[in-house]
Parts: C-alpha cells; sequence; structure tokens
C-alpha cells in the first residue's frame, strides 16, 4: 500500500507513508493496511488454533503529522527513518489499543482524513504518558452506522460531564452496538466508571491521564 517498511522494534514494526513519494492517499493507505493486516492475523490464527497454538493478538496506533524523514545517524550507524513528536505519539497511540479493547487507534489528524472512507469512532479525549496536552483518539470501523454514532456522542458527553450513573448504563446499552466491535471498550470505560463513582477525580475536566505507555 505504498508504505516504507522502517523497522522491527522487539515485537512490534514500525513504517511511514508519503515518503520518500509523495502520497496523498497516505493516511487512507495506512488504514488500509491496518485492515489488510488484522485480517491476515485471523487467518493465520485460524491455522494454527487448528495445531493447537494459541491465537495471537496485535493492535495499531496511526498518527498523521509533519516530521522529519531521511538518512540520520553518523558513520557507525546510518539509517533512513523518521523522527518526530508525531511518531511518538503514534507508538503511545498503539500501547493504548489493549487497554481501550480495540485493535486499532488513530490520532486526531488521521481521523480527519480518513473519515470519508471510513467510520470514525471518537473514544477519548487522552493525554498519553509524559504528556500534559491531551489529544482526542478515535478508532475506525469499516461499516457506518449513523444511529449508533449518535448515542456514542451522547455517551462521551454525559462521561466527560461526570455524569456517572446516566454514562454507565448507556455504556451498558451500547456493548452490542457497532455489530459488537466495540464491546471490549465499552467494558472499558464501564470498569473506569466504576472506579471514578467510587472515587470521584479531583477537578474532572473530561481528560484521562494515562499512567502508562
Amino acid at each position: 500500500n505504498r508504505g516504507t517498511l522502517d523497522k522491527y522494534i522487539g515485537d512490534a514494526q514500525m513504517a511511514f507513508w508519503n515518503a520518500p513519494v509523495n502520497n496523498p492517499q497516505h493516511a487512507k493507505d495506512a488504514v488500509r493496511t491496518a485492515f489488510q493486516m488484522l485480517k491476515s492475523l485471523e487467518e493465520f490464527n485460524a491455522e494454527i488454533k487448528a495445531e493447537g497454538v494459541p491465537a495471537f493478538g496485535m493492535g495499531l496506533g496511526i498518527n498523521t503529522d509533519t516530521v522529519v524523514v531521511g538518512n540520520m545517524g553518523s558513520d557507525q550507524r546510518f539509517d533512513y527513518t523518521c523522527l518526530g513528536d508525531g511518531v511518538n505519539l503514534a507508538s503511545r497511540l498503539e500501547g493504548q489499543s489493549k487497554p481501550y479493547g480495540v485493535k486499532v487507534i488513530i490520532g486526531p489528524k488521521t481521523a480527519e482524513y480518513v473519515r470519508e472512507a471510513y467510520q470514525v469512532v471518537e473514544l477519548d479525549l487522552l493525554a498519553v504518558k509524559g504528556k500534559t496536552e491531551p489529544a482526542q483518539i478515535f478508532t475506525v470501523l469499516e461499516g457506518f452506522d449513523a444511529a449508533d454514532e449518535r448515542v456514542h456522542k451522547e455517551f462521551l458527553k454525559l462521561y466527560r460531564n461526570g455524569e456517572w450513573d446516566t454514562a454507565y448504563k448507556l455504556a451498558t446499552d451500547m456493548r452490542h452496538s457497532w455489530k459488537g466491535e466495540l464491546t471490549q471498550y465499552y467494558e472499558a470505560m464501564r470498569a473506569r466508571i466504576h472506579e471514578f463513582k467510587a472515587s470521584p477525580p479531583k477537578n474532572w475536566d473530561g481528560i484521562y491521564r494515562a499512567t502508562s505507555k
């Protein structure tokens, strides 16, 4: 999908788009790649489960930003790569996929670029670890559902207003919406709201501050 596979980092892969060749569809190509990777993983898991091997999971973080791309390093180590705050945020978004119970998390600029091609669902207003300024984070779905979107926006409004009881009930009702694709997300939000009800956060401003990468 016209991307550049940059490096392997432990059990992770890092790729970027729009370099070295300009690509006006870079965000859509990145999201398309994510869906293809997940589909490929499903097929792989079906094969290994037949052999009695536990299935693998995967989470993806996608962010769009202006970064530095080029040959960097020294005589001892030289690489064509990209650097910048936007790269770090993409890594942080990937790390939040498991806590939020979704397979793909995208940043705000990516969401703007792809919302005509995919259903973009806002998850939270999150300050990732090491940052004080929050970012809107989203997930993407391949099918559109305007009715579920309206109810979901109402849930986020109640949650950010600190109306815990009503938000909890709506999250409970929404577990089977979006064809069940966000069930784990609503369960995670229910668990968070339960904690907030037991121990209300001080000076709640609707921003969740992550304590892990």
